[in-house]
C-alpha cells in the first residue's frame, strides 16, 4: 500500500506535465483544428530557459516560471506568423492541402528549434540547479520528493490559471467563439489573426511550463520532447482531442498508469503504456473520455 501511495505521487506529478503537453495540443486543436508537431521543442526549450535563468542569471524558481512561459509564448507568436499565417492564407480555400502543409510546417519548425538548442546549449545533457528542499517528505512510512509537490502545485496552478483566462476574460472569450465559429466572431468584432495569435502563444506557454518542471526533476537535453510529446498527444487523445478538461483528465490518468505499472510490473514497460493506450483509444474510443461522437449527414 505504501509502495501504491508513493507511485500515485509519481504519476500525479508527472501526469500533471502530461496535461500541461496535452493542454499545448488541445488548445491549438479545438481553436485552429490544427496539430502543432513543434510542441516537444517548445517544451524543451521551456526546460533550457528554466535552467539559464535559474543557473545562470539566479531568478528563483517561481520568477523562472513566469518568465519561461512568456519568452517560449513569444516564439510560439512568431512562429504563427512566419510558418503558419502564410500558408493559411494562401491555401484557405484547400482545407486539405493546407492541413498537410501545416503538418510539414510544424515539423520543420521543430528541426529548426531542435538545432537551435544544441548550437546555443550544446548536444549534451543540462543539470537543473537544485531549486527544491533535498529532503524528502516523510509520513507513516510514505517518501514522497518535494520537487513533486512543486511540480502538481505549479501545474494545477497553471490549470487554473488558464480556465480563468477562457472563461473570465475577454480575450479569452473571443478565442472562445473564434474556436466555435470564425467568420460568426469575426462579425461580432473578433480579430482572427490576433486570436491566432493568441491561441500559438498560449499553447507555447503552457508545453514550455511543462519542460521546466521535467527539466527541474531530472534535466534538459535537445531530444527530450520527442518522448514528451508522444506522452501528451497520447493524453490529448484519451480524454478527447481538443477537449480542455479532457486533455487534464487524459493526463493525469496516463501518469498513475505509468507509475503503478513502475510499481507493479516493471519499468522496462512504462514507456509500452502509452504507445498501448494510443492504441485501444483510437480504436474503440478516438474522441476520448469526454467528447461525444459527432455524426455528419451526407
Amino acid at each position: 500500500m505504501l509502495e501504491a501511495i508513493q507511485q500515485a505521487a509519481t504519476g500525479l506529478a508527472i501526469g500533471s506535465v502530461y496535461a500541461l503537453v496535452a493542454l499545448a495540443f488541445s488548445v491549438t486543436v479545438r481553436a485552429l483544428n490544427q496539430i502543432n508537431f513543434a510542441t516537444g521543442e517548445l517544451f524543451m526549450l521551456g526546460a533550457y530557459l528554466g535552467i539559464t535563468l535559474t543557473a545562470t542569471i539566479g531568478f528563483p524558481f517561481w520568477v523562472a516560471v513566469i518568465a519561461t512561459a512568456i519568452a517560449v509564448s513569444v516564439i510560439g507568436v512568431l512562429f504563427e506568423k512566419i510558418a503558419y499565417r502564410p500558408l493559411f492564407r494562401a491555401n484557405a480555400g484547400h482545407p486539405g492541402r493546407l492541413h498537410i502543409l501545416i503538418i510539414c510546417s510544424t515539423i520543420g519548425t521543430s528541426i529548426f528549434l531542435q538545432n537551435a538548442a544544441m548550437l546555443i546549449w550544446g548536444a549534451q545533457a543540462l543539470p537543473f540547479p537544485k531549486v527544491f528542499d533535498p529532503e524528502p517528505f516523510r509520513f507513516q512510512g510514505i517518501v514522497i520528493p518535494v520537487e513533486y509537490f512543486w511540480v502538481t502545485g505549479v501545474a494545477m496552478v497553471l490549470m487554473g490559471a488558464l480556465n480563468v483566462f477562457l472563461q473570465g476574460t475577454w480575450i479569452g472569450k473571443g478565442l472562445r467563439a473564434a474556436a466555435q465559429d470564425r467568420e460568426t466572431a469575426a462579425l461580432m468584432g473578433v480579430s482572427l489573426p490576433a486570436a491566432d495569435s493568441w491561441t500559438f502563444g498560449v499553447s507555447a506557454g503552457i508545453g514550455a511550463v511543462g519542460g521546466l518542471l521535467i527539466g527541474a526533476m531530472s534535466f534538459a537535453y535537445p531530444t527530450m520532447g520527442a518522448a514528451f510529446v508522444l506522452k501528451g498527444f497520447t493524453a490529448a487523445i484519451m480524454g478527447g482531442l481538443g477537449s480542455i478538461r479532457g486533455a487534464i483528465v487524459g493526463g493525469f490518468l496516463l501518469g498513475l498508469a505509468e507509475s503503478l505499472v513502475i510499481a507493479f510490473i516493471s519499468s522496462v514497460y512504462k514507456d509500452v503504456v502509452a504507445f498501448a493506450l494510443l492504441l485501444v483509444f483510437l480504436q474503440f474510443r478516438p474522441t476520448g473520455l469526454l467528447l461525444k461522437p459527432v455524426q455528419t449527414r451526407v
